[in-house]
C-alpha cells in the first residue's frame, strides 16, 4: 500500500521558487482551518482559545515566512551557480566576502556581469525582509527594551509587509505581498 507521503512531488534547487507556491497554499489552508475554530461567543474562554489559537496562526506564518526567504536565498544561490559552471568561472561565491542574497546579487554583478540595480524598491525592500528574517531567527518575533530594538520596532512598523501587535505578525495577505515580491526580484535577477 502506498502512503501520501511517498508521492511528494521534488523540484531542482534552480526552480525552488516553486516550493513558494506549495507554501502559500499550504499557509491559508491551515491559517483558514485554525480560523473556522475560532468561538463565537465572547467570555473569559473564549478569550483565551482565542487568544491561542491566533498565537498558533502566527507562529505557522512566520515560519513560512522564514522558510519562504530560505528558498528564494537558495534559488538565488543556485541560478548564479549554474551561470558560473555554464561559463566555466573559476570564481566562486564562497570567495566574496557576502552572505546570502548580498552574495549573489554582488557575484552576480561583479563576476557575471549582470547590471541589478540593487538599490531599485524591489531589491531594497527585500534587503528589508532580510532584516527582519534575521529578527525572527535570532530573537524570535519579540522586541527587547534596547535601543538596536526601539530602532528596528519603528522600521518595521513602517513596512506593507508586516504587522506589529506589538510582536512581529503576518496576514495571509501580506505573505502574498512578500511572495509577488520575491517573484519580481526572481524575475528580475533571471533576465539581467
Amino acid at each position: 500500500m502506498q502512503r501520501t507521503e511517498d508521492s511528494t512531488y521534488n523540484v531542482p534547487r534552480f526552480l525552488s521558487f516553486i516550493d513558494l507556491a506549495y507554501l502559500l497554499e499550504a499557509a491559508k489552508a491551515a491559517d483558514e482551518h485554525l480560523a473556522a475554530k475560532l468561538p463565537i461567543e465572547s467570555n473569559d474562554e473564549s478569550r483565551h482559545v482565542i487568544g491561542n489559537l491566533n498565537a498558533t496562526r502566527q507562529s505557522l506564518i512566520r515560519a513560512v515566512f522564514i522558510a519562504s526567504y530560505s528558498i528564494i536565498e537558495q534559488n538565488l544561490d543556485e541560478l548564479v551557480l549554474m551561470e558560473r559552471t555554464q561559463r566555466n568561472i573559476e570564481i566562486s561565491p564562497s570567495d566574496l566576502k557576502d552572505k546570502g542574497i548580498s552574495r549573489s546579487l554582488t557575484y552576480a554583478n561583479k563576476v557575471l556581469g549582470k547590471k541589478i540595480q540593487v538599490n531599485s524598491p524591489h531589491w531594497q525592500d527585500l534587503m528589508f525582509l532580510q532584516s527582519l528574517r534575521n529578527h525572527l531567527v535570532h530573537y524570535g518575533p519579540n522586541f527587547s527594551n534596547t535601543k538596536e530594538h526601539d530602532e528596528k520596532f519603528f522600521k518595521f512598523s513602517k513596512s506593507k509587509y508586516v504587522t506589529l501587535r506589538p510582536i512581529i505578525c503576518f496576514t495571509i495577505l501580506q505573505v502574498e505581498h512578500i511572495f509577488d515580491l520575491y517573484m519580481k526580484c526572481i524575475n528580475d535577477f533571471s533576465t539581467q
